[in-house]
């Protein structure tokens, strides 16, 4: 008879057999600006991945520390100048500002007064204040007291929207003279404003600041200069904005780069004014001049690709740029040498697996059209190959020679491991796109399954479709092979679970879950317990010789991928719970022994290294997250 379990019961009798540690994390919010920073000690960089704020090492790749308090994309992050504070924005309908101190990491408070979305944030000059703009839903500006953390003031968003809000020293009369008001310039649309904080009244006012041309440009950037007398604002079109702040008046445009200027930083200099802009042509322009007003190119480098960050580190001899692309560059900004620091995926990731015997490489494939080899001892992308520009690939597999992966325009590709060199594609493999893609121990053959119900198996030396299996009748999620790659057996989304007879191209088994979809399965190593999940929300244990499942363990949440250690003795599961949970069925009462939160999307896929001594996940947050194993 079949055994149902619940896993909330099954819980609190758990014994702790082995535990999971978020060890590191590959990625970056690359697609909001701003959001990767030197820290001021000049040692660590804080960005943010997903819901999640890294700060690291800039030279030790394993030196990471993770803090945990927002559930969507964090889509702003400001560092404070002296360095001891750091606050973060998110959107979703948990759109919170939280404000954390550097020193242990930890939340030192949760505003949440605004909803949908932060856009920007900013600390006043002295770290004081912190000012948050809500997008153009929520088209609000609180501006909080970060001692007390209080609520000074809040106004109505000017501009509409906001994407750039900068502090700028104090308020200053006819004479030039500090004020007791506080001043934070904003810009967004076509229109740059000035808010002006009185701290004892709570008061905050916007001052539009004019344009004495007829020119009409959107601002997306801003930077003051070293005395605060001048304001630069980069726009869409290229060039820089150069407002005098005696009048608030625009003095003239300077032409930098094209597709906008994301960003600009101001490097201190004994005479003039230096800055160092970022282009959304990839380009970091050097601008420098005697006054803000005569300002020029000085030297110009191009990047891989849009850049969407800039940050200036606190000697002012280099820069931390981040471009679209996920490449992170540390550049001189005296002669704009090039340094490589990192490389991230920048897309939603859909695979994740170890190849064949190799514990300390895997494979990903990502919605930016690339299946990148990563190297676990330094985290670097050995290798990245591209699918093509109108697609990208859903499944991978491979050896310590090549690996194979399918793509979503039905294509399956093949690159040799040492260089990355293409040596075959397939086309029209599976009409709607491959879904799975598995080699043969031998790898003589791979097998693939396809978005309409088909798996086929095709010869490696020939590239020729040696049988079509055609019996699921909805997409294949998930295809393995056994030890002899005589058999496979396979899940769909029609619910069924099929072995397969590939030598003799007939089908062997079938079973079938009640009401929903299969996701995923992992096979134990006695080749006759299956494990599978899927869109019942239930952790299926089959046993191939027997019609009905052998246990059922019902769960909260539509598990997507599952993965178990090679001695068969623990299952890891993540779905759309955001959670990867490991299990120990070792006996009878299967219960999980240890949940690693991190993602902030669902989890699309995991794997266990061979020697079980690692796990890797893989989401639609953007980030590769990776959990050591102890016990």
């Amino acid at each position: 008879p079949c055994l149902v379990l619940s896993a909330q019961r099954l819980v609190q009798t758990v014994s702790h057999v082995m535990s999971i540690e978020l060890e590191h994390a590959i990625g970056c919010n690359v697609e909001f600006k701003r959001i990767c920073h030197i820290h001021p000690n000049g040692r660590d960089y804080l960005k943010a991945v997903g819901g999640v704020v890294i700060v690291g090492d800039l030279k030790d790749p394993h030196a990471q520390v993770f803090c945990q308090g927002h559930d969507d994309f964090v889509t702003c992050l400001a560092v404070s100048h002296a360095g001891q504070l750091f606050a973060t924005g998110q959107q979703g309908e948990n759109a919170d500002v939280i404000l954390w101190g550097f020193e242990g990491k930890t939340q030192l408070s949760c505003f949440q007064e605004q909803d949908h979305g932060i856009d920007a944030l900013a600390f006043s000059h002295d770290d004081r204040f912190l000012i948050s703009c809500g997008d153009i839903v929520d088209q609000r500006v609180f501006v909080y007291d970060t001692t007390s953390c209080l609520i000074v003031a809040w106004a109505a968003l000017t501009p509409k929207p906001t994407l750039c809000v900068l502090g700028g020293g104090m308020v200053r009369d006819i004479k030039r003279r500090d004020t007791q008001e506080y001043q934070f310039a904003a810009c967004g649309g076509k229109n740059i404003c000035m808010w002006h904080l009185d701290p004892v009244r709570g008061e905050l006012q916007p001052h539009q600041v004019g344009n004495a041309f007829k020119q009409v440009r959107e601002y997306i950037c801003l930077a003051f200069t070293q005395d605060k007398e001048y304001l630069l604002a980069g726009s869409t079109t290229g060039d820089v904005a150069v407002v005098l702040m005696k009048n608030r008046v625009v003095q003239t445009f300077v032409a930098v780069c094209g597709a906008g200027v994301v960003n600009i930083v101001c490097t201190p200099v004994d005479a003039g004014c230096r800055f160092v802009a970022a282009g959304g042509d990839g380009t970091v322009t050097v601008l420098a001049g005697p006054t803000a007003v005569d300002i020029h190119e000085e030297r110009q480098i191009r990047l891989d690709g849009p850049l969407s960050s800039l940050s200036l580190a606190p000697d002012h001899s280099e820069v931390l740029a981040v471009s679209t692309f996920g490449t992170a560059c540390l550049i001189r900004s005296k002669d704009l040498s090039v340094r490589p620091h990192s490389q991230v995926s920048p897309g939603a990731l859909y695979d994740v697996v170890h190849p064949a015997n190799v514990s300390d490489h895997f494979l990903t494939c990502s919605g930016d059209s690339l299946v990148t080899l990563w190297d676990a001892n330094d985290y670097t992308a050995k290798l990245r190959c591209s699918v093509g520009t109108r697609a990208y690939p859903l499944a991978a597999c491979g050896t310590e020679d090549i690996f194979v992966a399918g793509a979503t325009d039905g294509r399956l590709h093949c690159w040799d491991c040492s260089m990355g060199q293409k040596l075959w594609h397939i086309d029209n493999a599976h009409k709607g796109g491959a879904t799975s893609v598995k080699l043969a121990s031998n790898v003589r053959f791979v097998v693939s399954g396809g978005a309409e119900g088909e798996i086929r198996v095709w010869e490696l030396k020939t590239r020729e479709m040696v049988s079509t299996l055609k019996e699921h009748n909805a997409r294949v999620n998930d295809v393995k092979l056994f030890p002899n790659d005589q058999y496979a057996i396979s899940v769909s989304r029609d619910r069924c679970l099929l072995t397969w007879d590939l030598r003799a191209e007939k089908r062997l088994t079938s079973h079938r879950e009640r009401h929903g979809g299969i996701n995923c399965l992992t096979v134990a190593s006695n080749q006759t317990t299956v494990t599978t999940a899927g869109q019942e929300k239930t952790l299926t244990t089959w046993d191939l010789r027997m019609a009905d499942p052998v246990r059922i363990i019902d769960l909260d949440e539509e598990v997507l991928t599952v993965a178990s250690s090679f001695d068969d003795a623990f299952l890891a599961t993540a779905g759309t719970g955001q959670v990867v949970k490991v299990w120990d069925v070792r006996n009878e009462q299967v219960a999980f022994s240890s949940l690693g939160a991190g993602h902030s999307r669902s989890i699309q896929k995991i794997s266990f290294s061979p020697d079980a001594k690692q796990i890797v996940s893989v989401g639609l947050d953007h980030s590769i997250m990776v959990w050591n194993c102890y016990g």
